[in-house]
């Protein structure tokens, strides 16, 4: 793939919204390994239960990692917006994890024994959290999910359009594949084999990291064999019918598809040049938040729908527009 071995950039590694977004894939990642032990394959209505369809599935898992990720951001980010895909209320992190766990967070500090604040004096921002993208894949055990988070400036226009201007960074961390993709607008995209590490609380105040080995990604590599599409489908009947009745022209140019599940994981797999192009309709924002500002760091033209419209990306501007007028 087109990549290069290195180690991850300090611009980008002491970044306050990557260190932030860090912890938050920490304690997500956390929890998506201690969850999965009790997802079995019954799909145990204890602990799974459905949204649009019986296999348009949420755990519990989704909904506290979702509450993990509101309280810490009440705390680090209190004039922040997050915005879910499970409304869920927040929960206090120093609260719930021990304090080994929490001492390992960037933003902890110490002294207080608390998260520090770390606002600053620019705009607004927006955090777009999909606590597990691919549920369905973590509930039965497929390797494709992942926790993902994008960040931009609050606004009307926010994820609509070519334009990258509002998208500041993006994070897809998975467990399954034990991998973290990261990207930072103007500062490219990586991806770093397992999770990113923890500071040991004191990275914020002395502005030091250790070295992080990772791989800038710069898409598909010019002559590969070949053209693959990522894609996915809607779970309802309704809205699957015209999807599939669009894909021989959304197909052309392409050899195959592949659907993994994931939009985040998807979009990340174009960064790694794994394949050539991404069109999907449905989504919402939090599914291509994250993957989104690491697909366009790795050289990709990435078109955002908004909630529910076209998302497509692909190394080309005409190809995306030819996608969106497929999709």
């Amino acid at each position: 793939m087109s990549s290069e071995t290195e180690l991850l950039p300090c611009d980008v590694s002491d970044l306050p919204l990557i260190r932030i977004a860090s912890d938050l894939s920490m304690m997500a990642w956390e929890q998506m390994v201690a969850w999965r032990s009790s997802l079995g394959a019954q799909l145990d209505a204890s602990v799974v239960d459905t949204k649009t369809s019986p296999n348009d599935l949420v755990t519990l898992a989704d909904a506290q990692i979702e509450s993990l990720v509101r309280g810490y951001l009440a705390k680090v980010r209190p004039a922040d917006t997050m915005v879910g895909e499970e409304g869920a209320p927040a929960l206090d992190p120093i609260d719930f994890f021990d304090a080994q766990f929490a001492r390992g967070l960037h933003c902890f500090d110490p002294s207080g024994n608390d998260l520090l604040d770390m606002s600053d004096d620019g705009l607004p921002l927006e955090w777009h959290v999909d606590p597990i993208d691919g549920t369905v894949n973590y509930v039965r055990n497929i390797e494709h999910y992942a926790f993902s988070v994008g960040v931009c400036e609050a606004g009307e226009s926010h994820g609509r359009g070519l334009g990258e201007e509002r998208w500041l960074i993006g994070l897809v961390a998975s467990p399954g594949l034990n991998a973290t993709w990261v990207g930072a607008k103007g500062r490219g995209s990586y991806r770093i084999e397992g999770r990113l590490p923890g500071s040991g609380g004191s990275a914020l105040v002395d502005g030091s990291t250790s070295a992080i080995p990772a791989r800038r990604l710069r898409g598909t590599p010019a002559g590969l064999s070949g053209r693959l599409l990522a894609t996915g489908f809607a779970y309802t009947g309704d809205s699957r019918g015209p999807q599939l009745a669009k894909l021989f022209t959304l197909m052309e140019g392409y050899d195959d598809i592949r659907r993994c599940g994931s939009a985040a994981i998807d979009l990340c797999m174009l960064a790694e040049g794994k394949v050539n192009s991404y069109a999907e309709r449905g989504i919402g924002i939090y599914d291509y938040a994250g993957g989104g500002v690491i697909a366009a760091e790795a050289g990709a033209h990435v078109h955002r729908g908004g909630s529910g419209g076209p998302t497509a990306a692909a190394e080309s501007e005409h190809e995306v527009r030819r996608l969106i007028a497929s999709i």
